[in-house]
């Protein structure tokens, strides 16, 4: 009896565990699909190019015509066109802009995205300014997995307990029935400690394996010290550089142009933004609602198509509070214009930030972005290099500097020093063992040039 019921309290706690795993990929699915099929015209709680989608699935659901909304998914206008469909009616008099037919979404791919639209939780006021959500369309949650792995583990204590604490009744139970003696003193940790010593040989192999898994752990944990690859902070306005540097293809420079001639690149003033977005009021991801808190910042009435002004004919503006993405210590020189000019090293963006085209807000890429980017025919054209070491640490500068060719003959920065190498054979034969001359051997080891 008491070990069918320990079967059973088993069996149910890894049917939970399985259920929390599968819904959690399930969810993860659904949030990829979302932002690779829907994004650009949705937004899961607020009406966009296209209507919000939280809850449509239920509306359709209500309608009676919960089949349907897969048809609509697959082929708007075909459904549209059919009139069989009071909820694509009513969409298509919402907005008549066709919406892009998804007919290579299976079913069971529409339906998580509906699950992960329905479970998404809109964005909530932050410390420090920004933005934070569980489920962020803005950026991949990298401790989610983590998250869920808690639940997973509370549940499966929960239920140990419950286990020993029915077997521990049931036991006295039957002891009583069968005349037996039973300890009431005896608890899980006694009867634990008598399996350990028991069972000798397993108990070392325990200790080493936790001591071994702890060791890799704090090794690890203290290698990523200083390492923030990856990160991605909410900003408070959802600036897109997959839209803009993407499919419109502005130019990094455009923005960001004091890379070209000062140590910092800088975050582009809003009057930068107003360039565009003075006649542009409307995006296609969030509507409004973003390019609002431009205007707002700039002191710019849409309506009337000019300034706020005050008493003084001053414009009435408010600061943007941006949440700094990439940050070297104090004590570290870096300046973009050394690197970035085309009469210096002339390096391209993205063979320290990766792949920005691709990203919604700015981020510090991971060293796998940053190499699949410069293993590409473009990346190749522009001479970037491939790298091991995490980005925005000291290994990486070193590593690039080891690495990075010069061409002696572009630079009109570092002219005069090229024309004394050029001059001195004793250098010339030491420096030209490989047919180039890297940073390195320019004297870019010195540690002074870097470090105050």
């Amino acid at each position: 009896m008491i070990n069918k019921l320990i079967k059973f309290s088993v069996k149910i706690s890894l049917t939970i565990v399985m259920a929390f795993v599968a819904l959690s990929f399930f969810s993860q699915d659904g949030e990829k699909l979302f932002k690779a099929n829907c994004a650009s015209c949705h937004n899961p709680v607020k009406n966009a190019t296209g209507p919000k989608m939280q809850g449509v699935l239920q509306k359709w659901t209500d309608a009676g015509e919960e089949e349907l909304i897969y048809q609509w998914v697959s082929n708007p206008s075909k459904l549209y066109n059919s009139g069989k469909s009071k909820m694509a009616k009513a969409i298509w008099d919402w907005s008549p802009t066709a919406m892009t037919p998804q007919g290579h979404l299976s079913r069971e791919e529409v339906e998580s995205i509906f699950t992960y639209v329905d479970n998404y939780a809109p964005p909530v006021a932050a410390v420090g300014g920004g933005s934070l959500a569980a489920n962020d369309t803005l950026s991949d949650d990298a401790n989610s997995s983590d998250y869920w792995w808690w639940i997973i583990s509370f549940i499966l204590v929960f239920v140990l307990f419950a286990i020993l604490g029915v077997r521990r009744e049931l036991t006295a139970a039957v002891a009583a029935k069968e005349g037996k003696e039973f300890d009431p003193t005896s608890t899980f940790a006694t009867s634990a400690q008598q399996w350990l010593l028991r069972n000798w040989f397993v108990t070392m192999l325990l200790i080493v394996g936790v001591a071994l898994f702890s060791g890799v752990e704090l090794f690890g944990r203290a290698y990523q010290l200083g390492v923030y690859e990856d990160y991605m902070p909410s900003q408070p306005v959802a600036y897109s550089h997959k839209l803009h540097a993407g499919k419109m293809g502005i130019e990094c420079k455009y923005c960001h142009h004091s890379a070209e001639k000062s140590k910092h690149a800088g975050i582009p003033s809003v009057n930068v933004c107003m360039n565009c977005h003075a006649i542009v009021h409307e995006g296609p991801e969030y509507g409004t609602e973003e390019i609002g808190k431009l205007h707002k910042a700039a002191g710019y009435n849409k309506n009337k198509q000019a300034y706020n002004m005050d008493e003084f004919g001053d414009r009435i503006e408010e600061p943007i509070v941006w949440n700094k993405a990439h940050n070297l210590p104090d004590h570290v020189y870096f300046s973009h214009a050394q690197h970035v000019h085309t009469n210096t090293a002339n390096i391209d963006c993205r063979q320290c930030h990766g792949p920005v085209q691709t990203y919604t807000l700015g981020k510090v890429s991971t060293i796998d972005e940053v190499n699949a980017y410069a293993a590409t025919d473009d990346g190749m054209e522009r001479g970037l290099i491939q790298l091991t070491k995490p980005l925005l640490t000291m290994g990486w500068c070193i590593e690039c500097h080891n690495k990075k060719e010069i061409d002696l003959t572009s630079s009109g920065y570092y002219e005069e020093i090229h024309k004394r190498i050029k001059l001195r054979a004793d250098v010339n034969n030491k420096i030209f063992e490989d047919d180039k001359v890297t940073v390195k051997e320019l004297g870019g080891w010195e540690c002074a040039k870097c470090h105050y």
